[in-house]
């Protein structure tokens, strides 16, 4: 087995290994939730989020495909305005080998969200979101490369336990629609823009660690 096989195995993991550690993280929630922490009811918050993606797109095909699962991690700040209502503004990527072990793809995304908070002044905090956002994917092949940009809407549902009245932990799953109509090619100082067509879909699950201001 050569150092490629061992790569494309650890990469069709990721998103399994995000499932396993959410499920273990899960079995921590009922004692976390004993501590009667609670956050201030307004301010800032910075978030970071380690993430199994699972991308499907337009572009494949029997000839080339982007494969499914990959990784990435996401960093984010809010502003809390009351106990329920939360803005964030996010930026994430995550990386996806193709069907041709010369080209990576990436996948880039800046979100806006409005979150839904259940539970005020609890320790165990579910919400639900959803937001806009505008998206890049970009592969790569020595020194060319080719890039979609295009907007879509991501909707999804999450929890957070607060260890302390700053600091949470919690989980996310989110699931991105998304319409590219730009694409650029790119070889050396050449570069070529064109209208297109393409539609995609990103589903992501994670890990996250937030500090309330």
């Amino acid at each position: 087995m050569n150092w490629l096989e061992v790569k494309k195995k650890s990469v069709g993991k990721r998103y399994e290994v995000s499932i396993i550690l959410v499920a273990l993280f899960l079995f921590l929630v009922p004692s976390i939730a004993l501590t009667g922490v609670t956050e201030d009811e307004s301010g800032f918050y910075l978030g970071l989020a380690l993430m199994g993606t699972s991308f499907h797109s337009d572009l494949n095909s029997s000839v080339f495909n982007i494969k499914e699962d990959g990784g990435g991690a996401q960093i984010s700040v809010g502003y809390r305005f009351n106990p329920v209502f939360m803005l964030e503004v996010a930026a994430s990527g995550s990386n996806h080998e193709t069907s041709n072990s010369a080209i990576d793809a990436e996948v880039t995304s800046a979100q806006i969200f409005g979150y839904y908070r259940f539970l005020p002044e609890k320790t165990f905090r579910p919400y639900i979101k959803c937001g806009l956002a505008g998206y890049s994917l970009k592969l790569h092949y020595g020194s060319a490369s080719a890039r979609l940009n295009g907007g879509g809407i991501a909707i999804g549902v999450g929890f957070k336990c607060f260890l302390s009245r700053r600091f949470s932990l919690g989980v996310d799953f989110t699931h991105d629609m998304i319409k590219y109509d730009k694409a650029e090619l790119s070889l050396g100082d050449f570069s070529y823009e064109l209208s297109t067509d393409e539609h995609g879909r990103l589903t992501t699950l994670g890990i996250t660690a937030g500090y309330s201001f």
